[in-house]
């Protein structure tokens, strides 16, 4: 079985992270509101004050609770999710450009820095251009790139999909340009 690899960086993992930490605090939160407890177990003190052993002080004690750690679930919850939206559409977008969008084969003018760093070692970019029959250029970037694929690019060439109605919607296919998968096998 032939591993499929990418020279794209993916930071997925770090959403759903996010979202799994989130939904721990989350559901520690809410399953202590169904405890079955005495008020007499509760030792609670608000500015210093101990408060008597009531069933009011039991419903404080719980509302405390659930508003520290599912507050704290939702700081982490809610990043988790936006990451992995965000990851899902440009998934999506991607796959609608090579389906429906028009291919062109652009230049690689160089690689630029990006501004994340992995392992002590700032990740790059690929910017490409591409002149149409007008004389327009458009300059193009890549993902995120976490190796320099340009070893493996024919002709120092890449293929970028366009949106037909909007060419700011773009998508530079270095994996597919690079044939991962066919022509380069990640061992």
């Amino acid at each position: 079985m032939r591993r499929r690899g990418s020279y794209l960086q993916n930071f997925t993992w770090v959403g759903v992270l996010l979202l799994v930490m989130g939904a721990v605090f989350l559901s520690v939160a809410v399953a202590t509101q169904f405890l079955i407890a005495a008020p007499e177990d509760v030792n609670l003190s608000i500015n210093g004050v101990r408060q008597p052993a009531t069933q009011e002080t039991l419903r404080t004690a719980r509302m405390l609770f659930l508003g520290i750690f599912g507050g704290f679930g939702s700081v982490l919850a809610i990043p988790g999710i936006i990451i992995c939206v965000l990851a899902k559409r440009r998934r999506l977008l991607e796959r609608r450009l090579k389906a429906e969008g028009m291919c062109i084969s652009a230049n690689i003018l160089e690689y630029v820095p990006s501004g994340v760093r992995v392992n002590h070692r700032r990740l790059e970019r690929m910017r490409c251009a591409y002149t149409d029959e007008k004389g327009i250029t458009y300059i193009f970037k890549s993902s995120i790139l976490w190796a320099d694929p340009s070893p493996f690019l024919p002709q120092g060439k890449v293929d970028v999909y366009c949106d037909r109605d909007n060419i700011s919607r773009y998508f530079v296919d270095v994996d597919g340009s690079v044939g991962l998968g066919d022509r380069v096998i990640e061992l």
